[in-house]
């Protein structure tokens, strides 16, 4: 299946020239349609004789095997390791579910909130030794008492306002 009209034919009889053998290179184009360059789906086509990527032809599966996903409501899922040398910033929520590895300095706006099963806990900090330390703090609404937990230990902590 030919891919190149050709610029220029020869027949059995026609004389190879230098200007003939130009125009077969120079006047060549993209052959469009079914029998053309472009496997369907492939992500392009054949528009005014040249190649273009085609409105909406590049697909996830042909970025590469394993890579984000993104649906029409412009959600990005990655499975697997994000790694940015720049900012990362969402004017919505940001999920993560599992463990998140932050090298340097996070500015947090709004409020962290952990959930599970610890009951009137609202921010957990943990060092990442291999024997980790461990801060909680929270708010018991019963006692009106600040929460804290330092290592295995729990204190709570009367508040005056003033």
């Amino acid at each position: 299946m030919a891919i190149l009209t050709k610029g220029q034919t020869f027949t059995s009889t026609d004389t190879v020239t230098n200007v003939k053998l130009h125009n077969l290179v120079d006047n060549a184009a993209f052959v469009s349609g079914s029998s053309g360059t472009c496997a369907s789906g492939g992500g392009l086509e054949v528009s005014g004789g040249q190649l273009q990527i085609a409105n909406n032809g590049v697909t996830v599966a042909k970025l590469s095997a394993g890579a984000p996903s993104w649906d029409g409501s412009s959600n990005l899922t990655v499975n697997g390791t994000l790694t940015t040398g720049g900012t990362v910033a969402t004017s919505g929520n940001l999920a993560v579910n599992g463990t998140t590895a932050l090298t340097g300095d996070a500015t947090l706006v709004g409020k962290i909130v952990q959930s599970g099963n610890t009951s009137d806990r609202t921010v957990r900090l943990q060092t990442g030794s291999n024997t980790p330390y461990v801060i909680s703090f929270g708010w018991d609404d019963n006692t009106k008492e600040l929460l804290v937990t330092v290592g295995s230990s729990e204190y709570k902590v009367a508040l005056t306002q003033v």
